[in-house]
């Protein structure tokens, strides 16, 4: 078996992909393997977007657009800073497109290893129940994907 030397985290804050970051530095710490959190900003809510400056609410849709960078911003230092905290480096993207292919394409682009991702243990009915997201990337890539259940 070849040496990690890259790892992704698919990563929006939530308590399930703190747990699959926070495996992913264990990952770093004992391999040395890169760790790269990466949040995917949907389509749909840039149609959204699009449909409340369509009806008129473009001072509104400037603030939600400015929040929202900003906090998909500070998410991304969060990651950062639990890195830090246990002595990984974790470098970080912000992208747009459908979340499992645009996380399949930047594992793909960037050579990455594994793909960590959280979900929600739900036992035996669990399985079934996964969220698309992993579903997906359980699926459809090419490379190991590690599930990190809560």
């Amino acid at each position: 078996m070849a040496r990690m030397k890259k790892i992704l985290v698919a990563y929006e804050g939530s308590t399930q992909s703190k747990e699959a970051l926070d495996w992913a530095i264990n990952l770093s710490l004992m391999s040395e393997a890169l760790v790269i959190a990466v949040k995917v900003v949907e389509p749909l809510e840039i149609g959204q977007a699009y449909a409340m400056y369509e009806a008129g609410y473009g001072k509104t849709l400037i603030e939600k657009l400015t929040n929202r960078e900003e906090a998909d911003k500070k998410l991304l230092q969060d990651a950062i800073d639990f890195g830090r905290q246990k002595g990984v480096t974790v470098t970080t993207d912000l992208l747009q497109g459908n979340i499992a292919a645009t996380l399949l394409e930047y594992a793909k682009d960037k050579r990455v290893d594994i793909i960590v991702a959280g979900t929600k243990g739900h036992g035996v009915l669990g399985s079934l129940l996964m969220g698309s997201v992993t579903r997906n990337l359980v699926s459809l890539a090419h490379i190991p994907v590690l599930v990190v259940k809560d």
